[in-house]
């Protein structure tokens, strides 16, 4: 199987999960508030800085300049993407906002890491990191409908915003595997690009949260490593 084929499929793992949760919609907001399902958000935090750790940790060992500077260019551009949308956001939902801006932003490089890992990581590791991302964006595409239903957004758009959420997850695979396709040599860059975006996604939304849990927390964190022993 190509290269394109394997990102593109990782790309793709991200857009049905996150579709999913968004089909879901109706069914979870019956047994789950809102503002319950965004508590759930610290498990899927735990879950980024996981893989994050994993995307970024063997490249570094292995290439330390190169996935540096894909490290220092993902933290980067998430940290100027977060100034940006401060700036802009003056409404009385700029929470609301914020919270849709982030999940839309990370999705890219969260993308991007989901097909480069599948493209170019052993095959237990990226199934690992497959899995534990493909949970959380189920997630993720659920509280992204919620929250574009709370600004009074109609359910069926709504779930269409979130499916479309889920297709910048596919274009992050898609670039990926076709960079790839180039030169192998630009994995260690894409990882640790997709690993430092992924982390500063984390850094800046635990900044924003007024509390954690950290139960959910840390069943996020464990969630790579424990999929990587059983796989």
């Amino acid at each position: 199987m190509s290269i394109l084929v394997l990102a593109s499929l990782g790309g793709l793992a991200s857009f049905f999960s996150t579709s999913l949760g968004s089909v879901l919609t109706q069914v979870i907001s019956q047994s789950s508030h809102l503002k319950n399902l965004h508590m759930s958000m610290d498990f899927t935090l735990g879950v980024m800085l996981s893989a994050a750790a994993f995307l970024i940790a063997p490249e570094i060992m292995s290439n330390s300049s190169l996935s540096l500077l894909g490290l220092f260019a993902g933290l980067i551009s998430i940290l100027l993407l977060h100034k940006v949308i401060h700036h802009h956001a003056h409404s009385e939902h700029k929470s609301t906002y914020l919270m849709i801006a982030a999940l839309l932003f990370h999705n890219f490089p969260e993308g991007m890491g989901a097909g480069a890992s599948l493209a170019g990581m052993e095959l237990n590791m990226a199934l690992s990191i497959q899995g534990a991302l493909a949970m959380q964006n189920i997630v993720e595409g659920a509280l992204l409908t919620m929250l574009l239903t709370s600004l009074g957004v109609g359910h069926k758009w709504a779930v269409i915003g979130g499916i479309s959420s889920g297709a910048v997850e596919l274009s992050g695979g898609v670039l990926s595997g076709l960079i790839l396709e180039q030169t192998q040599a630009s994995l260690p860059f894409l990882l640790s690009l997709a690993g430092g975006a992924m982390a500063g996604s984390v850094v800046m939304e635990i900044l924003e949260q007024k509390k954690m849990v950290v139960r959910d927390f840390v069943g996020g964190l464990v969630l790579i490593p424990l999929l990587n022993q059983l796989l």
